[in-house]
């Protein structure tokens, strides 16, 4: 099961702070993407509402791929079908019954509960399986990107603040700007505390860059070897 913890984690480490972006940036992506035209400011809001609702539940959705195909290295393929019915119950009956207070938002929010219905029913049936999971090392570290991505959020929040200070929000261009912007600080700020936590999927990144530095100064230095051999 370390291979499992392993690919649990990473998951989480990029999936975690996307969601908490994706909160926090909703209107201005979905002002960016759609809120022109005859795309008007009560479509927008609905649809930035939909969205937040959508995202709460993101990292269920990227985790249950990785649960249902621990279950068929298992040989056990009966199991992720049966968990996903049940999910799609409970997709309906919180679609019938949050869609009539909600709306399209009710929806989003049922949809929600049934991915993280599905989830947390895989990780259980799992775990009952199989035994130890890297429970320790998997809470650990979920614990502490959850603090993480708060600390970035705030960052975010902070710079989407202050960029709205001095940038025509009726326009376009302000909200792109104020949109990219807060999320640039926001991967720079997550990347930076990843570093001083110590988490070990920041290794993916560094090995990455490291791999990409290597390759482009290996590449270079054998250019000008051959130039110096003509």
């Amino acid at each position: 099961m370390v291979q499992f913890s392993v690919s649990f984690r990473r998951i989480l480490f990029f999936i975690i702070p996307i969601s908490v972006l994706i909160l926090l940036l909703r209107a201005q992506i979905v002002r960016v993407i759609l809120g022109a035209g005859s795309f008007s400011w009560e479509d927008t809001y609905l649809t930035a509402q939909t969205l937040g609702f959508f995202s709460l539940s993101l990292f269920a959705q990227s985790l249950i791929p990785l649960l249902a195909r621990s279950f068929y290295a298992l040989h056990d393929t009966k199991t992720p079908v049966k968990v996903a019915i049940i999910s799609v119950i409970v997709n309906t009956a919180g679609a019938l019954l949050l869609g009539r207070y909600l709306g399209v938002m009710g929806l989003a929010l049922a949809f929600s509960a049934s991915s993280l219905t599905n989830m947390f029913m895989l990780i259980w049936l799992l775990r009952r399986r199989v035994g130890y999971l890297d429970d320790t090392k998997i809470i650990r570290s979920t614990l502490k990107l959850i603090g993480i991505s708060a600390l970035m959020g705030g960052f975010v929040w902070i710079t989407r603040y202050v960029m709205s200070l001095g940038i025509n929000m009726r326009t376009f261009i302000g909200i792109f700007i104020q949109g990219v912007g807060s999320a640039a600080v926001g991967i720079m700020v997550y990347l930076i505390l990843a570093v001083i936590f110590k988490c070990d999927e920041i290794k993916i990144i560094t090995d990455r860059l490291t791999r990409l530095k290597h390759q482009f100064f290996n590449g270079k230095n054998d250019n000008l070897t051959d130039h110096t051999n003509s």
